[in-house]
């Protein structure tokens, strides 16, 4: 027996196979189960509609333009905000927080999240969706005690800390790296 005579029969048993019942069967599995994953996305397509953005569509969410087409914009406004913090004065760090809760909140309203302040709309942000929410409503408590109380002493460190939360939020949205 050589080996052009092993091909040979190797190739005879495929074919065989190829045209066996068996695999006439397995074929008209496969095709049925084509139609009907085809059938499905269409049905998905029709009801998740086809306006919107691919990407609202692979999130599952709606995403602002801020952190699509605009990300370098909002890095250009984030980079300010990072500048006020390498001052020597305290008033200026507390400046950064505020703005920066005000960018991040603007954001979440772009998402779609609804509530009457921050505070409630990062409430309705499941932890999965968006990572570290409890530090951003730590951050946000800050910038509350900044708003409301005027003695509130605030220095750089503790200033670097809490950008670092809302930091945190734009990598997500790769808009820092």
């Amino acid at each position: 027996m050589d080996i052009s005579s092993v091909w040979e029969s190797i190739y005879a048993s495929a074919v065989d196979f190829y045209n066996s019942p068996l695999f006439l069967v397995v074929k008209i599995l496969l095709g049925v189960y084509t139609a009907v994953l085809f059938a499905d996305i269409i049905l998905l397509v029709v009801k998740k509609g086809v306006k919107g953005s691919m990407l609202e569509t692979l999130t599952g969410m709606k995403i602002p333009e801020e952190l699509t087409v605009r990300k370098k914009k909002l890095r250009e406004k984030w980079m300010k905000i990072r500048e006020r913090l390498e001052s020597p004065t305290p008033d200026h760090y507390k400046l950064a927080i505020i703005e920066a809760d005000n960018v991040i909140d603007n954001l979440i309203i772009g998402l779609g999240y609804k509530g009457e302040n921050m505070l409630e709309r990062l409430d309705g942000i499941p932890d999965t969706q968006v990572p570290n929410i409890a530090g951003m409503k730590h951050a946000h408590e800050i910038r509350n005690r900044i708003i409301n109380d005027e003695s509130f002493e605030l220095n750089r460190e503790e200033a670097e800390d809490i950008i670092r939360h809302y930091e945190e939020f734009l990598r997500h949205f790769q808009v820092l790296n």
